[in-house]
């Protein structure tokens, strides 16, 4: 049997132990990567780019059959560091050293045999060409970036690991729709950064979120930092709604000239006994304290906030269309209200978002 074997440094901690051989036997590559059997195969050739005549290279798909990518071994070296010093070990060319090696192909073109599906290598090797004859790859699915980002990083493209990091991975249409998964996947590879931005999104959905199978991978401790971080900004978030409250009942700035503050005409607030509001410590100019359409909107909006604490869950347009339909009721209250309330959430939903800001994201340990 030939076989030439190399020790490198791989770009991080680990050292790979490379073993290339064209023979009848397949070896471990390291790494996912194997030398294909030099026997016939049932395998089907990639669609274009990667049907190539010219190209020098086979990479098969794991797959069953398994698909053959003709590949560039320039593109995939100037892609790669590990495939570029892969491919310059020295190989068995001739069938005279490797009876077998000539029957890998039709065109005795050496085979490698990948670890990778072809929905996956598919999207890899799209970053490795040029646009001319490949448009940049699109992510139909998370799982499908987990996949591609797992072979980039494997394979040192780091030029692929920064896109699917900073483009793809917090692009919105993932980011917005499944913050626990990309706060997972980003947590899986260190990337920190993202991790926090992907938990700051959660807290548009309530917690627990919906499962992911990427949280099979992450430590309980990351995740109970997530779902802690979410609850401190839900108390924060939800005490500014509750202390305006207490600030209308309480006349803590008289400026204010909220028609819920000045209507005398509807009912008040109800103290939950059924009796209505009333107090020696309420301010002259609000006898009677607030209205009772509004209190129960701000109790409303602070329930919401502790579940889903951010600035626009202020504008919760079921709470308000509720609050406006009561007002409605009152001559009064029916003349300002609306106008009144849009004002007074612009300025809540500020407040909120300042509060949450305050709250620090627990520290995370990278794997």
């Amino acid at each position: 049997m030939m076989m030439t074997s190399l020790m490198w440094r791989s770009r991080g901690t680990r050292t790979l132990n490379a073993a290339v051989c064209l023979s009848a036997t397949t070896m471990d590559c390291s790494d996912g990567l194997l030398l294909a059997e030099t026997e016939p195969s049932l395998s089907r050739l990639a669609a274009y780019p990667f049907d190539h005549p010219q190209g020098d290279l086979i990479l098969r798909s794991s797959d069953s059959p398994p698909v053959d990518f003709r590949v560039f071994k320039l593109l995939l070296s100037l892609s790669s560091p590990f495939f570029s010093t892969l491919l310059t070990l020295p190989q068995p060319t001739s069938p005279l050293l490797s009876p077998k090696a000539a029957a890998q192909t039709d065109d005795g073109l050496p085979v490698i045999q990948m670890s990778e599906d072809e929905a996956t290598l598919r999207v890899l090797l799209g970053f490795c060409y040029p646009i001319s004859t490949h448009e940049v790859p699109h992510f139909t699915s998370l799982t499908e970036l987990q996949s591609v980002a797992e072979a980039a990083l494997k394979f040192e493209m780091e030029g692929v690991v920064r896109y699917i990091r900073h483009k793809e991975l917090v692009s919105p249409r993932f980011v917005e729709a499944q913050p626990v998964r990309v706060f997972a996947i980003a947590y899986l590879h260190s990337w920190m950064e993202e991790a926090r931005l992907a938990a700051r999104y959660t807290l548009r959905h309530p917690m627990p979120g919906p499962y992911g199978e990427e949280l099979e991978r992450i430590s309980a401790g990351a995740y109970h930092r997530l779902q802690e971080y979410h609850q401190m900004c839900g108390e924060a978030a939800s005490s500014r709604a509750s202390i305006q409250e207490s600030m209308a009942i309480s006349g803590f700035d008289d400026s204010d000239r909220w028609v819920w503050l000045e209507c005398r005409s509807c009912a008040p607030m109800s103290t939950g006994s059924g009796r209505r509001w009333s107090t020696p410590f309420i301010s002259p100019s609000r006898s009677g304290g607030p209205r009772n359409w509004w209190s129960e909107w701000i109790k409303a909006v602070a329930r919401l906030l502790r579940s889903r604490p951010r600035g626009e869950a202020v504008r919760d347009y079921d709470l308000m269309k509720r609050a406006l339909a009561e007002a409605d009721l009152c001559p009064v209250c029916s003349l300002r209200a609306r106008d009144d309330l849009e004002t007074f959430m612009q300025i809540l939903s500020v407040e909120v978002e300042k509060a949450i800001s305050s709250v620090t994201f627990p520290t995370l340990t990278p794997l």
